[in-house]
C-alpha cells in the first residue's frame, strides 16, 4: 500500500498533516494520534508532520515484514522481541519517504539516518504503538503495553548531545565564503541561476544569512514591513499560523521575536531589491513577503518556499563540493566571527553569553549560548598548553648552550 503525507491549511490559517493511502483516503489511526495526542499537546506543526514520516515508515515496516499492527493487537496479542528488533533496526534506515516519495522500497544500498532522527522516530512509534493497542486491545493487560513500548524504546540510541561535535567549532572558512560570494555576484559566470533578478534575491538572501546569522525559517518569513528603513533594523517575528501565508509547509521562526539594528548598505541592498526586482514580480503585491518565488509558473510571486530555499542551499553546496555548506552553515558561521568580535571588545563571558543570546533569539537561561563560549575555554587551553610546550624546547636550547 502506497501512503503518502499531505499537508493543507485550515481556514483559519493552521497548518495540518495527514497520512493518506494510494485512494488519498486518511489513515485512520494515525490521523487519531495525531489528533487526540499530538495536537492536543500542543505540538507545533512541524513537529507533527515530522511525527508523522515517523508511522510512515513504521507503515513500510509493516509492509516489509507482512504484519498489520491492529490485526494483531486486536486478537490481544503484541509484538515479540525478534519483531521488535526488526523494527528498530528498520527505522534506522534512510528511507525514499525521507525525500517525499512514496513508501515503498529503500535504496539498494541503504544509509541510515542520524541518531537524533532515529532516536526521534522510535519515540514516535513507541508512543503511537501504546495508544494503538489501547485502542484496539482493551482487554489487553496494560503491563504488558507498556513492556513493549519500554523494549522499543530501549533500543534508541544514546540522547544526541547537541554540542558533539561542539558547534562553535562548525564553521566556514573565509576562503570558502569568498568562493561562495564570488560566485554569487550577479552575471558571475559561475552564479547556480541565471536570471538578474533572482541573482538579485539569492545573493540578498546569502548576505542576511551570514551578516545576522538567522535561521532559514526566519528569513523565509521576513516581510518588507518588518523592516525599518529610515531606523535600520530589522524585525523577527514569530507567526506561527499565519492565513497571509499561503505556503502548506509554513516556514516559522522557532527563536524569541527580537528587533536587530542592520548595516546601511544590507538595508540599501534589501531595499533596491524590493523596489527594482520584487515589485515588477506578478503576484508578488498581493503579500509583503520579502522573498518570492521568480520564476513563471502557478506559484510565482507567492512566497518562496522551504524546498525551494533547500534547493537553493544545495546548489550553493556545489560551488565548493566538500565544504561542507548546508542550511545552517551560515548560523555557525556567524557565532564564530561574533566569538572572535567579543575576543576583541573584551566581553567577559557572561556579556558574551547575554549579547549572542538576544541577537540569537535565545532565553538566556538555555544555556544554548554556552556552547559557543566554551571556545573561550578551549582556545585559552590550547594556547597555554603550547606556550608551556614552547618553554620546555627553549630551556632546553638554554642548557645545551
Amino acid at each position: 500500500m502506497d501512503i503518502t503525507l499531505r499537508r493543507f491549511i485550515g481556514s483559519d490559517g493552521e497548518r495540518f498533516s495527514v497520512l493518506v493511502d494510494s485512494e488519498g483516503m486518511p489513515l485512520f489511526y494515525p490521523t487519531l494520534f495525531s489528533t487526540w495526542v499530538l495536537r492536543a499537546s500542543s505540538n507545533a506543526a512541524n513537529t507533527i508532520t515530522n511525527s508523522l514520516n515517523a508511522l510512515k515508515a513504521l507503515c513500510a515496516w509493516e509492509e516489509r515484514a507482512g504484519v498489520q499492527l491492529e490485526s494483531i493487537f486486536s486478537r490481544s496479542e503484541l509484538l515479540d522481541q525478534n519483531q521488535i528488533r526488526d523494527l528498530c533496526d528498520f527505522l534506522q534506515l534512510s528511507l525514499l519517504t525521507d525525500k517525499g516519495k512514496k513508501v515503498t522500497s529503500i535504496r539498494r544500498k541503504p544509509n541510515v539516518v542520524s541518531a537524533s532522527t532515529h532516536y526521534f522516530r522510535l519515540t514516535v512509534v513507541a508512543n503511537y504503538m501504546e495508544f494503538l493497542a489501547h485502542r484496539v486491545a482493551p482487554r489487553l493487560d496494560a503491563t504488558l503495553i507498556t513492556k513493549m513500548v519500554v523494549s522499543i524504546k530501549a533500543h534508541r540510541p544514546g540522547k544526541p548531545n547537541k554540542s558533539d561535535p561542539d558547534r562553535d567549532e562548525i564553521y566556514l572558512s573565509d576562503d570558502v565564503i569568498q568562493v561562495i560570494q564570488d560566485a554569487l555576484k550577479p552575471d558571475s559566470p559561475k552564479n547556480p541561476a541565471r536570471d538578474y533578478a533572482i541573482q538579485m534575491r539569492n545573493a540578498l538572501m546569502f548576505f542576511i544569512l551570514k551578516l545576522t546569522g538567522v535561521r532559514r525559517g526566519e528569513l523565509l518569513n521576513l516581510r518588507v514591513s518588518d523592516f525599518d528603513f529610515g531606523a535600520n533594523t530589522m524585525a523577527v517575528v514569530r507567526r506561527p499560523d499565519s492565513p497571509r501565508d499561503t505556503r502548506r509547509h509554513q516556514p516559522t521562526a522557532k527563536t524569541l521575536p527580537r528587533l536587530l539594528r542592520i548595516a546601511p548598505s544590507l538595508i540599501k541592498q534589501i531595499k533596491d531589491y524590493v523596489l527594482d526586482h520584487r515589485r515588477n514580480v506578478p503576484g508578488a503585491k498581493r503579500h509583503d513577503y520579502l522573498f518570492v518565488t521568480h520564476k513563471a509558473g502557478p506559484t510565482q510571486g507567492a512566497p518562496m518556499s522551504l524546498g525551494a530555499f533547500n534547493k537553493w542551499i544545495g546548489l550553493i553546496g556545489e560551488i565548493v563540493e566538500g565544504a561542507g555548506f548546508h542550511g545552517h552553515a551560515l548560523r555557525h558561521n556567524w557565532n564564530y566571527e561574533f566569538s572572535k568580535l567579543a575576543d576583541e571588545r573584551g566581553y567577559t563571558p557572561e556579556e558574551e553569553e547575554k549579547t549572542r543570546s538576544y541577537w540569537m533569539g535565545w532565553s538566556e537561561t538555555s544555556g544554548t549560548a554556552g556552547t559557543y563560549n566554551r571556545r573561550h575555554t578551549k582556545e585559552k587551553a590550547q594556547q597555554a598548553g603550547l606556550e608551556l610546550q614552547e618553554r620546555y624546547y627553549q630551556s632546553q636550547e638554554g642548557d645545551k648552550s
